[in-house]
């Protein structure tokens, strides 16, 4: 069973539903998440969040928290989480944000690195990962990643 087949499943059996917000995985969390039968009960919607404009805007993730930690960041992670639960009010979000390559960001950001974040029961956790390989690569993994996250803070429920 995949862990996408997993969450759905237990978010199923507990009543709980799932939001997503994605900036470098660029919708493919949720599109992972429907492709499972059954996510039409637990899925409530899914952003991609890739300015930083639509990240304040739809989120409310604040500016002097992107000028001040970057745009890739945990606190922005947090920030995202924290503002899909309050746009859709799921009880799971998750949220991503990153750098997948190729080659380097201008600010020196090394290609792959990825927070990913998740929102559950009125506590918001990051977890910064760097991942290898070409941009699709770091895409997937992030995304499975995310999923993997969120998986373990409903197990522990």
């Amino acid at each position: 069973m995949s862990v996408e087949e997993q969450v759905i499943r237990l978010l199923r059996e507990k009543g709980y539903h799932i939001a997503t917000a994605e900036s470098c995985t660029g919708g493919m969390i949720a599109s992972n998440l429907v492709a499972v039968s059954g996510a039409s009960d637990v899925f409530e919607e899914g952003y991609v969040t890739y300015s930083n404009r639509v990240k304040e805007k739809v989120l409310g993730v604040q500016r002097e928290t992107i000028e001040r930690y970057t745009v890739v960041s945990a606190e922005v992670a947090t920030e995202m989480a924290k503002g899909v639960h309050r746009c859709t009010g799921a009880e799971i979000t998750i949220s991503v944000t990153g750098y997948a390559g190729p080659g380097d960001a201008e600010d020196g950001t090394k290609a792959g690195t990825v927070y990913i974040g998740t929102w559950f029961a009125g506590n918001a956790v990051s977890k910064k990962f760097v991942f290898e390989g070409d941009r699709n690569q770091i895409r997937k993994e992030a995304a499975r990643q995310a999923v993997q996250m969120a998986l373990e803070r409903i197990e522990r429920v």
